[in-house]
């Protein structure tokens, strides 16, 4: 008896250690498994290294700054939660970008799967020495190709949702 109320608490134990472990970020809407990602998950997937080169003005000099960044491809996201089957309805998918504080961006599904541009649109998990996700609790996305970086930047990323444009 003495065992059975050891093995209840050692269960009751070990899931609120689970619980203990939030989830980050959420990929669904129209997707064949929806994702719900801890930074144990999103650390665990694999990563790719970009390097940024950017020109500054620095005491009236134009100087190049780099800056090193590390995350996940959103396309790899994406591709393992698993597109819609149909393949004339996708596409007319879009993604949907939200951040903790409300921010929304979006991108097409022609833009992420047609274009480099979405071989540069990065879930990132690290930006220069700083980890986001202990820094902040939530990854960012940066899409590396945009002329303006700014609209499409989205600091603490809660969550990926694909959608269907409605069709006339």
């Amino acid at each position: 008896m003495r065992a059975k109320a050891l093995l209840f608490l050692l269960g009751c134990w070990v899931s609120l250690v689970q619980a203990a472990d939030p989830v980050l970020l959420q990929v669904g809407g129209m997707v064949q498994h929806k994702l719900m990602l801890t930074a144990q998950d999103l650390r665990a997937l694999p990563q790719k290294d970009y390097t940024e080169k950017r020109s500054v003005i620095v005491d009236g000099r134009e100087v190049t700054q780099t800056v090193l960044m590390r995350g996940i491809p959103l396309r790899a996201l994406l591709d393992q939660a698993g597109l819609a089957s149909d393949r004339h309805s996708v596409r007319r998918a879009y993604v949907l970008l939200t951040a903790q504080d409300g921010y929304q961006t979006v991108f097409s599904w022609g833009e992420l799967y047609n274009t480099r541009l979405g071989d540069d649109v990065l879930v990132l998990l690290h930006h220069g020495d700083e980890d986001l996700l202990a820094r902040d609790g939530f990854p960012a996305l940066r899409s590396l190709q945009d002329v303006r970086p700014g609209p499409r930047h989205v600091r603490w990323l809660k969550s990926v949702e694909v959608l269907l444009a409605t069709s006339r």
